[in-house]
């Protein structure tokens, strides 16, 4: 590992992100032992609270993005268009920072769906792509992004550490 690599990897709050996830998982974790326990949880809202922690997961994700990228020396769009995949046309990272978008946005978007901006469109289209659902789709991108082990958000920990590597290698 070289030194700048060593940098980049100091100066980006990784562990910080590890704790905020283990947070996170754990919510996710006691949501999901409620839903196991009721007959509707959707009417009951558990659904909508896990997406609401799933959300939050991706928004932390997005930040460690940014840090990594500006850190990194390298533009954005050629950051986000390198590194794993789980839809041809999205790439892993690219689908987190749309997810988390999605979420600080989504509420804004609820009264005129038809006059969303070209960006949010972007977005919305992204997150479909890889999340494959027309409902939750944070929690089925996530469930998609992590090969399908689960709904928890340090299951991106692995993607994210293997798109570092490839930042190192080209920064």
């Amino acid at each position: 590992m070289t030194g700048k690599q060593s940098i980049l990897r100091t100066v980006c709050s990784f562990s910080y992100t590890e704790e905020l996830f283990a947070l996170l998982d754990q919510k996710i974790s006691e949501i999901e032992h409620a839903i196991a326990q009721t007959n509707d949880p959707d009417s009951e809202g558990l659904l909508d609270q896990a997406e609401y922690y799933v959300g939050l997961g991706f928004v932390a994700a997005q930040r460690l993005i940014v840090e990594v990228v500006s850190f990194s020396g390298l533009e954005k769009g050629s950051a986000f268009s390198i590194g794993p995949r789980h839809h041809p046309d999205v790439t892993d990272v690219s689908a987190i920072n749309a997810a988390a978008n999605y979420w600080k946005h989504e509420a804004e978007w609820w009264q005129e769906l038809d006059k969303l901006s070209k960006r949010s469109e972007q977005t919305l289209e992204k997150v479909s792509l890889v999340s494959d659902s027309d409902h939750y789709h944070l929690s089925n991108l996530l469930y998609a992004l992590c090969e399908r082990q689960g709904v928890r958000v340090a299951y991106l920990l692995p993607g994210l550490n293997q798109w570092v590597d490839i930042i190192e290698s080209k920064s």
